[in-house]
């Protein structure tokens, strides 16, 4: 409620302002114009790139060096360090990257922020960016209408870029009107109080508007419109710095632990870097006022000095800070600790910050897949008999096979119901909402993730269908039936075992396909029906027309469940084009 009531009151005074006075209504539709064209730049980045911005971060994040400087030269590039975060937060949802190279790249990104007032203050002061703005938004508008993702993405960026100088033109002309209507620069506070107190209106700022990168072209153009004092800049940068952080914490409330532990990570950057910079600001300011000629900044160039600020002390941050990234990982994991409880029916590698992003969308749904037919896997083995700890080797099914038989108390039905199947759900949800933002190929590879889906769920109960009569007959006195279903366990546990071989990657492209060669031959041998095997014990009489009856069922079953398996193994394990085409022939077994 007060929150609504503060927006009200927010909203009258904007529109009192935005009526009344020419300058402000100037300069609040710059930042809102300005705003917009960020977010044109996000967007059309994601589609324009079509995975390589998410390959780029996954592929040059190899230790942490490499993450800092591919966080900075994205950064730079994409002129948006919260697209940055967004991508490395779904990286640490699928556990491409771990924690301290995401830190590493956070601490990239914000330097690579500092670009965006080296461009206001070089490009949007000195030149007339509003001539460059209105061929960008014509052109940026055509490509819009293109069924192409990647000429949408181009479309929006030149809209972003358009709606940026746009933004930055209206800034510029509404401070210059409003200095000749009110001197803002007469208000300011001297000495470190003065200090303080700028540095708080710009983290509110921030806050307010959701983005340092806007907060840092109001500096400017005020700045160089006489409209404030260039100390004053100075404090003011160093709050949007903080105020950014506040923001980054509010985005990570719904994020997962990890998307927290980075948050907190970029939070305590933001803040020691702030405070380096307030106990050191005068000395910055002297040591920016020694250098600036060294950068062609000439000494009345304000702006371009605020720029330079900007990137010092963010660097000088970095300095301070890089060292300890190790510690600040650890102090975030330990402040954020991982959830002691996880049901298997909770999904771990769905955040829905992946939704958007197609690369990580297809990790997430790949890794969950996997996650899913782990639990499925659990729950098969010990309907089975067989806990997945005595499945290490080749060698652990003979001695499953000759130990006396402890059944496993399980209900097929229950932990697909209570588990699995919100699990099996999400999957499909998130796919179905992926599947918006993929291009012809990822919709493809998606969609043979959901079949994979589907195979693991009608596996859980094809096993449900045979559990019941492998427990009575394993403990049959009958050892021809007793043996044709250790036969069954036999080959359901070695289907299994050759499957986590490839899931595990440890076999080569040779043992792979010899893999797959040699579990086409078994499944020859479950088909019981064709072989003969059946109707010769029944003709000695070794088994009953009752067992008979339960057995061709329950083979033809064991036959289904083994052919799925290596489908499952296909879609999810093999990466090889050549292999994957043998493992889709035993289709035709």
């Amino acid at each position: 409620m007060i929150k609504k009531l503060l927006i009200i009151i927010l909203l009258i005074i904007t529109a009192f302002y935005v009526i009344s006075q020419e300058n402000v209504k100037i300069i609040l539709a710059g930042i809102a114009i300005f705003l917009i064209g960020m977010h044109f730049m996000e967007d059309g980045f994601k589609l324009f790139s079509g995975g390589t911005l998410e390959k780029v971060l996954e592929k040059f994040t190899s230790n942490k060096l490499t993450s800092l400087l591919t966080g900075f030269l994205t950064t730079s590039i994409v002129q948006s360090s919260s697209l940055i975060s967004v991508i490395v937060i779904s990286f640490l949802s699928v556990e491409l990257i771990s924690l301290t190279q995401g830190m590493a790249i956070v601490f990239g990104a914000n330097l690579g922020s500092t670009t965006t007032a080296w461009i206001v203050s070089s490009f949007g002061l000195k030149l007339k960016i509003s001539l460059y703005a209105m061929p960008m938004i014509i052109f940026g508008v055509i490509f819009r209408f293109s069924k192409n993702n990647s000429y949408i993405g181009l479309g929006n960026i030149l809209l972003g870029l358009g709606f940026i100088f746009l933004g930055i033109a209206y800034m510029k002309d509404g401070f210059d009107t409003l200095r000749s209507a009110i001197d803002l620069a007469a208000y300011s506070v001297e000495g470190y109080l003065g200090i303080f107190i700028y540095i708080i209106i710009g983290a509110i700022a921030t806050v307010v508007i959701q983005s340092s990168s806007a907060t840092m072209a109001i500096i400017i153009t005020a700045l160089a419109g006489g409209n404030i004092l260039y100390i004053d800049a100075l404090a003011l940068a160093i709050g949007a710095n903080v105020g950014t952080t506040v923001t980054a914490v509010l985005g990570a409330l719904t994020s997962n632990q990890n998307g927290k532990r980075l948050a907190f990570g970029h939070f305590v950057f933001n803040i020691i870097t702030g405070l380096v910079a307030v106990a050191l600001i005068y000395v910055l300011k002297d040591l920016v006022d020694n250098i600036s000629p060294y950068f062609a900044i000439a000494q009345d160039n304000y702006s371009m000095k605020l720029a330079l600020f900007h990137t010092i002390f963010n660097l000088l941050g970095i300095v301070v800070l890089f060292p300890f990234i190790g510690y600040i990982v650890f102090l975030s994991k330990k402040f954020i600790s991982d959830e002691k409880y996880r049901k298997a029916s909770k999904p771990k590698y769905l955040a829905k910050e992946n939704i958007k992003i197609p690369y990580n969308a297809m990790v997430s749904i790949q890794k969950e897949l996997i996650h899913l037919y782990e639990n499925a896997q659990k729950a098969i083995l010990h309907a089975i008999s067989i806990h997945r700890s005595e499945l290490k080797s080749q060698d652990d099914i003979e001695k499953i096979l000759t130990k006396p038989i402890s059944k496993i108390d399980t209900n097929l039905d229950d932990i697909y119901q209570n588990d699995l199947k919100l699990l099996y759900s999400e999957i499909i949800e998130f796919t179905m909402l992926s599947q918006q933002n993929m291009n012809k190929e990822q919709n493809e590879y998606v969609t043979q993730l959901k079949l994979a889906s589907n195979i693991i769920v009608k596996i859980l109960k094809d096993t449900r269908d045979i559990q019941k009569n492998m427990d009575f007959y394993l403990n049959s006195k009958n050892e021809f039936i007793k043996r044709e279903y250790l036969l069954i366990k036999q080959e359901l546990a070695t289907f299994i075992f050759e499957v986590n071989q490839l899931k595990d990657s440890h076999a080569d492209d040779i043992e792979t396909s010899t893999i797959i060669q040699v579990d086409k031959d078994r499944l020859k041998r479950l088909d019981l029906v064709n072989n003969g095997r059946i109707d010769e014990l029944i003709r000695k009489e070794q088994i009953t027309s009752k067992m008979a009856t339960s057995l061709i069922n329950d083979s033809t079953s064991t036959y289904n469940i083994c052919k799925n398996l290596l489908r499952i193994a296909n879609i999810l394990f093999i990466r090889d084009e050549k292999l994957r085409k043998i493992g889709e022939a035993e289709d035709e077994v």
